[in-house]
Protein backbone atom coordinates (compact mmCIF):
# COMPACT_ATOMS: atom_id res chain seq x y z
CA UNK A 1 0.00 0.00 0.00
CA UNK A 2 1.44 3.32 -0.97
CA UNK A 3 1.24 6.56 0.98
CA UNK A 4 -0.91 8.03 -1.69
CA UNK A 5 -3.65 5.42 -1.47
CA UNK A 6 -4.18 5.90 2.33
CA UNK A 7 -5.62 9.45 2.04
CA UNK A 8 -7.83 8.34 -0.83
CA UNK A 9 -9.12 5.44 1.21
CA UNK A 10 -9.75 7.61 4.29
CA UNK A 11 -11.46 10.32 2.27
CA UNK A 12 -14.50 8.15 1.77
CA UNK A 13 -14.73 6.92 5.36
CA UNK A 14 -17.57 8.33 7.45
CA UNK A 15 -16.97 6.48 10.73
CA UNK A 16 -15.78 8.76 13.50
CA UNK A 17 -16.80 11.96 11.75
CA UNK A 18 -19.36 12.73 14.45
CA UNK A 19 -16.72 12.48 17.17
CA UNK A 20 -14.42 14.82 15.26
CA UNK A 21 -17.24 17.32 14.68
CA UNK A 22 -18.19 17.17 18.37
CA UNK A 23 -14.57 17.79 19.42
CA UNK A 24 -14.38 20.85 17.19
CA UNK A 25 -17.68 22.31 18.39
CA UNK A 26 -17.24 21.36 22.07
CA UNK A 27 -13.85 23.06 22.16
CA UNK A 28 -15.62 26.36 21.55
CA UNK A 29 -19.07 25.84 23.06
CA UNK A 30 -18.16 24.36 26.47
CA UNK A 31 -15.89 27.24 27.55
CA UNK A 32 -18.56 29.66 26.29
CA UNK A 33 -21.23 27.85 28.32
CA UNK A 34 -19.14 27.65 31.49
CA UNK A 35 -18.03 31.25 31.10
CA UNK A 36 -21.66 32.35 30.87
CA UNK A 37 -22.53 30.44 34.04
CA UNK A 38 -19.47 31.90 35.80
CA UNK A 39 -20.41 35.43 34.73
CA UNK A 40 -23.96 34.84 35.98
CA UNK A 41 -22.62 33.73 39.36
CA UNK A 42 -20.46 36.84 39.52
CA UNK A 43 -23.47 39.07 38.82
CA UNK A 44 -25.57 37.17 41.38
CA UNK A 45 -22.82 37.59 44.00
CA UNK A 46 -22.59 41.32 43.27
CA UNK A 47 -26.36 41.78 43.58
CA UNK A 48 -26.56 39.74 46.80
CA UNK A 49 -23.74 41.75 48.38
CA UNK A 50 -25.36 45.00 47.23
CA UNK A 51 -28.61 43.97 48.89
CA UNK A 52 -26.71 42.97 52.02
CA UNK A 53 -25.03 46.39 52.18
CA UNK A 54 -28.36 48.17 51.67
CA UNK A 55 -30.10 46.12 54.37
CA UNK A 56 -27.24 46.72 56.79
CA UNK A 57 -27.21 50.47 56.16
CA UNK A 58 -30.96 50.65 56.66
CA UNK A 59 -30.80 48.53 59.81
CA UNK A 60 -28.19 50.84 61.34
CA UNK A 61 -30.01 54.02 60.29
CA UNK A 62 -33.35 53.04 61.80
CA UNK A 63 -31.69 51.79 64.98
CA UNK A 64 -33.00 48.25 64.76
CA UNK A 65 -32.11 45.88 67.57
CA UNK A 66 -31.19 43.23 64.97
CA UNK A 67 -27.95 45.03 64.17
CA UNK A 68 -27.36 47.44 67.02
CA UNK A 69 -24.86 45.22 68.87
CA UNK A 70 -22.62 44.38 65.91
CA UNK A 71 -23.66 45.74 62.48
CA UNK A 72 -20.71 44.14 60.69
CA UNK A 73 -21.76 40.72 61.99
CA UNK A 74 -25.31 41.46 60.80
CA UNK A 75 -23.88 41.99 57.30
CA UNK A 76 -21.85 38.76 57.50
CA UNK A 77 -24.90 36.77 58.60
CA UNK A 78 -27.13 38.32 55.94
CA UNK A 79 -24.61 37.65 53.17
CA UNK A 80 -24.21 34.07 54.38
CA UNK A 81 -27.96 33.53 54.03
CA UNK A 82 -28.04 34.92 50.48
CA UNK A 83 -24.88 33.45 49.00
CA UNK A 84 -22.74 30.96 50.94
CA UNK A 85 -21.79 31.06 54.61
CA UNK A 86 -18.36 32.60 55.05
CA UNK A 87 -18.50 34.66 51.84
CA UNK A 88 -17.39 37.71 53.82
CA UNK A 89 -16.03 38.39 57.27
CA UNK A 90 -16.38 41.41 59.52
CA UNK A 91 -13.04 42.78 58.31
CA UNK A 92 -14.45 43.18 54.81
CA UNK A 93 -17.35 45.35 55.98
CA UNK A 94 -16.71 49.08 56.44
CA UNK A 95 -19.33 51.16 58.21
CA UNK A 96 -19.43 54.96 58.40
CA UNK A 97 -22.24 56.38 60.53
CA UNK A 98 -21.43 60.03 59.87
CA UNK A 99 -21.00 60.26 56.11
CA UNK A 100 -21.85 63.63 54.61
CA UNK A 101 -22.63 62.38 51.12
CA UNK A 102 -24.13 59.36 49.48
CA UNK A 103 -23.35 58.64 45.84
CA UNK A 104 -23.15 62.34 45.07
CA UNK A 105 -26.21 63.39 47.10
CA UNK A 106 -25.22 65.63 49.98
CA UNK A 107 -26.56 68.14 52.40
CA UNK A 108 -30.34 68.26 52.32
CA UNK A 109 -30.94 64.69 53.45
CA UNK A 110 -28.60 65.03 56.40
CA UNK A 111 -25.93 62.60 57.50
CA UNK A 112 -25.83 59.11 56.04
CA UNK A 113 -24.91 55.64 57.14
CA UNK A 114 -22.70 54.08 54.49
CA UNK A 115 -21.79 50.42 54.30
CA UNK A 116 -19.05 49.19 51.96
CA UNK A 117 -18.29 45.53 51.37
CA UNK A 118 -15.31 44.13 49.47
CA UNK A 119 -15.18 40.42 48.73
CA UNK A 120 -13.20 38.23 46.40
CA UNK A 121 -15.28 36.33 43.87
CA UNK A 122 -15.85 32.90 45.36
CA UNK A 123 -16.82 30.75 42.36
CA UNK A 124 -14.32 31.77 39.70
CA UNK A 125 -12.85 28.83 37.94
CA UNK A 126 -13.62 29.23 34.27
CA UNK A 127 -13.13 32.91 33.53
CA UNK A 128 -9.73 33.85 32.10
CA UNK A 129 -7.08 35.59 34.25
CA UNK A 130 -8.26 39.19 33.98
CA UNK A 131 -11.58 38.14 35.50
CA UNK A 132 -10.53 35.19 37.66
CA UNK A 133 -9.14 37.35 40.48
CA UNK A 134 -12.13 39.68 40.56
CA UNK A 135 -13.01 41.52 43.73
CA UNK A 136 -16.62 42.57 44.24
CA UNK A 137 -16.98 46.11 45.64
CA UNK A 138 -20.39 47.33 46.77
CA UNK A 139 -21.52 50.43 48.65
CA UNK A 140 -24.92 51.36 50.03
CA UNK A 141 -26.14 54.26 52.08
CA UNK A 142 -29.21 55.30 54.02
CA UNK A 143 -30.08 58.69 55.51
CA UNK A 144 -30.15 58.97 59.29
Amino acid sequence: MTARSVPRRLRGERQGSTAVEFAIIAGVMLPLLFGTVDLGLLMWTHNALQSTAALTARCIAIGSSACSANPAQFAVTTAGQWIVPGIINTGQVTINTAATSCNGAAGSLGPFVTVAIVSSYWASGVLPPPFAATNVHVTACFPI
